[in-house]
């Protein structure tokens, strides 16, 4: 289920040395950078794991808006911009937060989600339904940032196609991809497209060519 809002505890580290680090996870701490417009220079820190474990651990955690708690009292708008996981293990090593200011949009990659995909007309009729697009790039205020952007596919016939000036956006919203870009569709298979060649004396005039050793001349 993708989390929304979360609330989380930042505090600074005391060392940035990688043995210093790797204890810290050992105790459920994970270290952590907070940067953003007004932090240019950034501040190293560390955050709970199983708090920040809420936003990691959830699909859509690129667009999770976070309440980030400060040493000196102060609650920061922030998102999740890289997250480092061990190749094996996947216990997360460091994350980098981003600073969001209040009235300042920001570049964000919503994800886009398909529903119904089982009982989508077309695909009854014997289309494919294809999704081109993944995700939307958009620059949006920081508190109307959606999770996910749903489409729904039951209702799309054979041909049926979505485009980027079709999907609800937020008010603040501000569409960064081309409006035409195609984001879902209902093509025809190549089978239904294909239509097979008719019989005429032509056809079998060539058959008849080929069979009298004319193969090679026409190649």
């Amino acid at each position: 289920m993708a989390v929304k809002e979360a609330k989380i505890k930042f505090s600074k580290r005391e060392s940035a040395g990688k043995g210093f680090c790797r204890k810290l996870r050992s105790s459920g701490i994970i270290p952590a950078v907070f940067y953003g417009p007004e932090y240019k220079e950034g501040i190293v820190g560390e955050v709970l794991a199983k708090d920040i474990s809420v936003v990691t651990d959830s699909p859509n955690w690129e667009t999770c808006m976070i309440d980030l708690e400060m040493p000196d009292g102060r609650v920061e708008m922030a998102l999740l911009r890289d997250v480092q996981r061990h190749v094996i293990t996947q216990k997360i090593l460091h994350i980098d937060l981003y600073q969001l200011v209040k009235g300042r949009k920001v570049k964000v990659a919503i994800p886009v989600r398909v529903v119904n995909k089982e009982i989508c007309a077309g695909v009854k009729m014997g289309g494919v339904l294809e999704q081109p697009v993944r995700e939307v790039e958009i620059m949006v205020l920081p508190r109307e940032i959606p999770s996910e952007i749903v489409l729904d596919a039951a209702k799309m016939g054979m041909g049926s196609e979505v485009f980027m000036k079709d999907l609800e956006l937020p008010e603040s919203a501000e569409l960064l991809s081309s409006q035409d870009e195609i984001v879902l569709l209902v093509t025809r298979p190549k089978s239904m497209t294909d239509t097979p060649k008719e019989e005429s004396g032509e056809e079998n005039t060539e058959v008849e060519v080929v069979g009298k050793g004319k193969h090679k001349e026409e190649e």
